[in-house]
């Protein structure tokens, strides 16, 4: 999901390029930004010790220190689009999102050549919802990259457009970026790895398999695709595949993260093939999977709660059920939902990995049945919400909230967040605002985060801005 929680903690002090008189520190240690400060009073026009000077104070929360770094950069490389770019770090970081967007557009138009400043308008409007304006600029920004540099930029843009819906343009990229034969193995692995996400999307899940494992092949060692293909393994119906995945894994690989993975593969291999051939899924060898998996990472959630679901199926096993609940409260976990039949913890696998993997659709189908054969399951309506979101069914995800937030006595304030990003993405930033702003219970980092997105659209849209009843 692409909701945007941001901690915005603003503490004292810090360093400005003239600044006060500070309590020295201790014998033999030397304050990096002083140093920085002194070297920018005789070197005025060395934008990255600006750079540099201004990424400390942000560091430190210096506010004060960090606007008159800003301010010198400006005054004396005014017509550098680097001193505009440091600007709306600044703004960025003091959720002043307007100014931010104005110091990006002089930084662009002082380079409308220059990358730089098309990536950091993208970054912009993807964090602030404004989907159009990102996509165009990671457009642009792909035209300008020089050859070395595309296929990372034809990457990113094919990502943005999955990441908005955008399927049959991310998938046109990716396979475009398959056909530059000179493109670096990573970033081709990449470009395997979003195809099978898109397969998956459309329930393709032989081609889906096919893509991690090419994706694979170019990058054997990379933890990220072992772990992608341990949640894979579950999210399609047949996994078989990519078995050898894993036993060559445990074979070669000694790093922790990878054997994890290499050994929560088999485990939910071993798992589906109890099911399939109406075995114990709480047999030795299913279960030394486990153990297994316990021995290389301790108490880890989820193996902890795929255990204790697999307890949960028998009635026998309550002492063993008791103590797993009693290391997941341990780590601030409480216990798991627990279907009352084997069928439906794998369809629960299915549909928790399947929205890991960004294939609401499939977790939709699952809940569905789910619903029907467990209606009394903890955790299916966050789950479906989550997935109505992530599959931009605005329509249905919003009544859904609307429907949660009438039933309960208080806020939820994961669900107001999801409600508002609906809202912002159907263009009602003044009705947002409105309710932000009219709340009584005190803001969250969060909420406050959201009322400046919801200010710069309004402002963007040119809206009349409602009263600040604050």
């Amino acid at each position: 999901m692409r909701l945007v929680t941001l901690l915005f903690a603003l503490l004292l002090a810090g360093c400005t390029i003239m600044p006060d008189e500070q309590d020295p520190l201790p014998e033999g240690v030397t304050d990096p930004k002083e140093e920085l400060v002194a070297h920018l009073k005789d070197n005025p026009n060395d934008l990255d010790s600006h750079a540099d000077l201004l990424r400390l104070q942000i560091k430190d929360g210096d506010v004060e220190g960090a606007q008159t770094t800003v301010g010198h950069a400006l005054k004396h490389n005014g017509g550098d689009y680097r001193a505009h770019l440091l600007a709306a770090q600044f703004h960025r970081w003091q959720q002043d999102l307007i100014s931010a967007e104005k110091s990006l557009l002089t930084a662009r138009d002082l380079a409308p050549g220059k990358l730089e400043p098309r990536v950091a308008l993208g970054g912009l409007y993807n964090q602030t919802y404004l989907e159009d304006e990102e996509l165009e600029q990671r457009r642009i920004a792909l035209e300008l990259a020089e050859p070395a540099l595309r296929p990372e930029f034809l990457l990113d843009y094919a990502y943005a457009c999955a990441d908005l819906g955008r399927d049959d343009k991310a998938l046109e990229l990716a396979n475009a970026l398959l056909a530059e034969k000179e493109a670096p193995p990573e970033r081709r692995s990449r470009a395997h790895v979003l195809l099978c996400e898109l397969s998956l999307r459309r329930e393709l899940e032989t081609e889906a398999v096919n893509h991690l494992l090419e994706a694979l092949k170019l990058q054997p060692d990379y933890e990220g695709l072992v772990q992608y293909a341990a949640r894979l393994v579950t999210a399609v119906r047949d996994g078989k595949a990519l078995e050898p995945v894993f036993d060559r894994t445990l074979e070669t690989q000694d790093r922790v993260e990878l054997r994890w993975a290499a050994l929560f593969g088999k485990w939910m291999l071993d798992v589906q093939r109890a099911a399939a051939n109406k075995q114990d899924p709480l047999g030795e060898d299913v279960v030394n999977w486990y153990r297994r998996l316990d021995a290389v990472s301790p108490s880890h959630p989820d193996s902890l709660t795929r255990h204790y679901q697999l307890l949960a199926l028998n009635p026998e096993r309550g002492e063993e059920r008791a103590a797993v609940a009693k290391q997941l409260k341990a780590i601030d976990f409480s216990e798991p939902s627990a279907p009352v039949s084997l069928a439906s913890v794998i369809s629960l696998w299915r549909a928790e990995d399947a929205l890991r993997l960004n294939a609401p659709n499939i977790t939709l189908f699952e809940l569905t049945q789910l619903e029907v054969r467990e209606p009394k399951l903890d955790g299916i309506r966050i789950m479906r919400t989550m997935a109505l979101f992530k599959a931009r069914d605005d329509e249905q995800c919003l009544n859904a909230i609307n429907g949660w937030l009438e039933e309960s006595e208080e806020d939820n304030d994961f669900l107001l967040s999801m409600r508002w990003w609906i809202m912002l993405r159907d263009g009602k930033s003044k009705e947002v605002l409105q309710e932000i702003r009219g709340r009584e219970k005190e803001p969250t980092n969060a909420t406050l985060w959201i009322e400046s997105v919801a200010t710069f659209h309004l402002y963007r849209s040119g809206g009349e801005l409602p009263p600040d009843n604050g």
